[in-house]
């Protein structure tokens, strides 16, 4: 899950940029290997297809026109590390600061799941608190202190992210 205030809700002209590349970074999403689903936001009502989305409790309640956020399932780490910090999302990532407001929070969570699981955005806020007052742990955690599937600590395979990536 990531998630980001803007700076001005949906529509707005400081925000636009971000809104144009949407699509594309969707669709660099679903081109990337590793990549399984991702939850599909109607920006008519600001729903998702995963249920509800929900503001995480440490971002203090802003508008909901004004979250933008992302809920997605992938193979692996390496897979989502790639997509996040490569092509036009990378590049999409050092324009951040001139769309979205800078808070002290996690800006996305990640966690492994079973075929079974049901991934929503209740769980996904749930988790991203977690890392905010706890830190990464198994339930929760980022890609600089990772945890494999067993909950064990681990690393990214720098090799395979790079090998992912998008030039």
């Amino acid at each position: 899950m990531t998630v980001v205030v803007m700076h001005e809700p949906f529509g707005h002209p400081r925000v636009q940029g971000f809104l144009d590349r949407l699509d594309s970074v969707y669709a660099m999403a679903a081109a990337t290997p590793g990549f399984i689903a991702r939850s599909v936001r109607d920006f008519s009502n600001h729903t998702h297809s995963w249920g509800e989305i929900l503001a995480p409790k440490c971002l203090q309640n802003p508008p909901l026109d004004r979250i933008a956020s992302t809920l997605s399932t992938w193979e692996d780490l390496e897979s989502v590390a790639a997509y996040a910090y490569s092509g036009l999302h990378g590049e999409s990532m050092k324009l951040r600061r001139e769309w979205f407001e800078q808070r002290d929070v996690p800006t996305y969570v990640a966690w492994w799941v079973g075929e079974e699981d049901e991934v929503n955005w209740d769980e996904a806020t749930k988790r991203l608190d977690s890392l905010h007052e706890n830190g990464s742990t198994p339930y929760g955690f980022n890609f600089s202190s990772p945890f494999d599937s067993t909950g064990q600590p681990t690393k990214l395979d720098s090799a395979q992210v790079k090998a992912k990536s998008h030039k």
